[in-house]
């Protein structure tokens, strides 16, 4: 998702396409229980569990140190018929700039699960699309509250910066994206894949295959990233755990402002997230 501060200097990044066509994933019935996970969020139960998930509400710093618009809340994410969807919404006939027109939430697994080293993830999601619009599913380090950001290392799993209209080719490319420091300032490295169809047209299966010699990331089964985590700056942020962060935000310096184009409400559905040992 990038920035929870504001950033100082872009040491490093790069960012690739592989355009090669990526088919669509196939519904199947799904099990109840995953019983080879070492932890899973299926989101059965008529609300969020509250042992795995917190809220963060409000603007953050500035934005949440992106120059965001929306204000999040507790209200907009809901789990319904099996999936968590988070809401982003119209308050008011016109939108602005943090007062309080468009809204959102923004959930984390901070403080009650983690992952790290030796672990795969894999998760089932359906993304929102339109301009301005900028979903994410991703990680930060636990150290967080002691380190800061990008100190603890960040790993963007699923984000894209929707736009109009709906055929529009933002809206089929997903970036995954690391983040740490560098000497004192932000380095990152990341790659993108172009999916057929907007990511917003169906369930995609990302994930996040995570060892101690590199962290890789696939869409539907592509590998399309891959990050070296055995030495240097890269090493010490990425070896330990990390927490999970899913949201849905709108305008700011990644995605752009939304317009009059852009509908609303926009919506994330996760049907769940289950992680592996390796």
């Amino acid at each position: 998702m990038k920035k929870i501060f504001s950033i100082s200097i872009l040491f490093l990044f790069f960012s690739c396409s592989k355009n090669e066509p990526l088919p669509s994933i196939i519904d199947e019935p799904e099990e109840e229980l995953c019983p080879t996970c070492i932890w899973n969020e299926e989101f059965n139960g008529s609300s969020l569990n509250n042992d795995n998930w917190n809220f963060e509400t409000g603007y953050g710093d500035n934005g949440w140190g992106n120059n965001e618009w929306q204000l999040y809340t507790n209200n907009n994410a809901k789990v319904i018929d099996g999936s968590l969807i988070i809401t982003a919404k119209k308050e008011s006939n016109t939108i602005g700039k943090r007062n309080g027109s468009i809204t959102s939430s923004r959930l984390t697994t901070q403080g009650k699960v983690t992952i790290g080293p030796g672990m795969r993830v894999e998760a089932k999601i359906k993304g929102p699309w339109g301009q301005g619009i900028w979903p994410a599913f991703w990680t930060i380090g636990a150290n967080f509250p002691d380190v800061g950001w990008p100190s603890c290392g960040e790993i963007d799993i699923l984000e894209y910066a929707g736009g109009n209209p709906l055929s529009n080719d933002k809206n089929k490319i997903n970036l995954s994206t690391h983040h740490w420091s560098h000497n004192g300032s932000h380095a990152s490295y990341g790659n993108s894949i172009t999916h057929t169809e907007s990511l917003s047209s169906n369930y995609n299966i990302y994930e996040l295959i995570w060892t101690n010699d590199y962290i890789e990331t696939r869409l539907n089964g592509k590998s399309f990233h891959v990050i070296d985590i055995k030495s240097g700056s890269v090493y010490e942020p990425f070896h330990g755990k990390h927490f999970f962060i899913l949201n849905i935000a709108v305008g700011g310096n990644f995605s752009g402002d939304p317009n009059d184009e852009t509908i609303f409400p926009q919506q994330l559905m996760v049907d769940y997230i289950r992680v592996y040992n390796l």
